[in-house]
């Protein structure tokens, strides 16, 4: 019921006038119809059908200097082929004050995402950034954790998120931030991380380098460690080098905390270049590594064209060879406009072998319209068959009447 008040809060905030001088409210709505087919379902063959309503409101300069903002976004769904019950899901609403103490101090209270290089999620509680002291800035969150499930958020209030971090910007476009987080699962400790994150662009803008660090302080491990650089040698040649490593580290309370798990290394090179204003191409190389001999090699390919005016097409070529099997595979993508319409239609198929298991393959056709009957009001359709090891044919998709006010 919680979440259903917020929402309702939402929509008379696009109703009502904040302020006599000059308050903006903006508002997005997006109310849908979905019909669908859950593997999960005791029934997997039946259809499902929802109704859902999407709302985003953005009430800003609710004073005069307009520092003062609030924002909000949310969503109810219902389940109109069974019995189940109104569900909400808030993703955020808070208030926003810039510069509450001259340019040195912004503030963000209630549902609000917080990221920092340590711990991320969303909050319901307070964040405090501390800016312009010198080249440096410190930032302060905490609040309780919201987490989600399918249709609302689920917790209680003994799950928290806290954290801080401490930033530095400086010249040649460097960032560099140390941050600290820790979290909370029904008032005890769960998980603490200490997190490193850094970019830099010292060669007039030819090369940035960045990186990420997350060392985990329970399992005394680096669960994920990210180092790369991407340099445009040429105006419209860019090339991106990275090495990724991930170690899986999970809460203390979770069951999972218990099993062994391996270290993932990943290698990876790409490049895209810009032919003409209507063609790009790309390719990427990845390397693969799940510890000992278990190693798989990734190739991508990917070809963006306007070969006509308000035509899109774009195609990418997937192949993998190596550990747990193969897999080839191509998604295309295309986009034809027609005065106030726009024609949508795309084909995914997947093709692989996998060890000791299955093989097959999976397909899926989908197409759209969507049209804008003005500058406010517009209507989406989409209808996709999936064609796979669970469906010989499964049809699915959603009807939206979009507003933007």
């Amino acid at each position: 019921m919680r979440v259903m008040k917020f929402l309702a809060i939402l929509m008379a905030l696009a109703c009502v006038p904040l302020l006599s001088h000059a308050a903006e409210v903006k508002l997005t709505s997006s109310t849908q119809y979905l019909w669908y087919q859950d593997i999960l379902a005791a029934d997997k063959d039946k259809t499902l059908q929802d109704a859902a309503e999407y709302l985003r409101v953005n009430a800003t300069k609710l004073d005069k200097e307009g520092k003062i903002n609030i924002y909000g976004y949310g969503r109810a769904t219902k389940q109109v082929s069974t019995s189940q019950d109104l569900q909400g899901r808030l993703y955020y609403f808070y208030v926003d004050y810039r510069d509450a103490f001259k340019e040195h101090l912004d503030l963000r209270a209630g549902r609000t995402y917080v990221n920092a290089a340590a711990v991320s999620g969303t909050i319901d509680g307070l964040h405090v950034d501390m800016k312009n002291l010198g080249p440096m800035g410190i930032t302060v969150f905490g609040g309780r954790h919201v987490i989600f499930d399918d249709k609302r958020d689920t917790g209680t209030r003994g799950d928290a998120l806290t954290g801080m971090s401490v930033y530095l910007d400086t010249i040649k476009n460097t960032h560099v931030e140390v941050s600290y987080g820790r979290k909370y699962s029904d008032t005890d400790v769960a998980r603490e991380n200490v997190g490193l994150d850094f970019s830099t662009t010292p060669i007039g803008g030819i090369a940035n380098f960045y990186g990420r660090l997350k060392y985990d302080t329970i399992s005394e491990s680096y669960n994920e460690m990210l180092f790369g650089a991407k340099v445009t040698p040429l105006k419209d040649l860019t090339l991106r080098g990275e090495y990724y490593q991930s170690y899986p580290t999970f809460d203390i309370s979770s069951i999972y905390s218990i099993f062994a798990v391996d270290q993932y290394k990943e290698k990876s090179i790409s490049a895209e270049y810009q032919l003409t204003n209507n063609y790009r191409v790309s390719v990427k190389y990845a390397k693969e590594d799940f510890s000992g001999d278990a190693t798989a090699d990734s190739y991508e390919v990917g070809f963006l064209a306007r070969p006509i005016k308000d035509l899109t097409i774009n195609a990418t070529y997937e192949k993998r060879n190596g550990y747990a099997g193969e897999l080839s595979g191509i998604r295309l993508y295309g986009e034809y406009k027609i005065s106030k319409a726009a024609l949508l239609a795309g084909i995914d198929y997947d093709d692989f072998r996998r060890e000791a298991s299955r093989e097959g393959s999976a397909k899926k056709y989908w197409g759209g319209v969507n049209y804008e009957f003005s500058k406010i009001v517009s209507a989406l359709v989409r209808v996709e068959n999936n064609v796979n090891f669970n469906y010989d044919s499964n049809y699915q998709g959603y009807a939206a009447i979009q507003i933007n006010y």
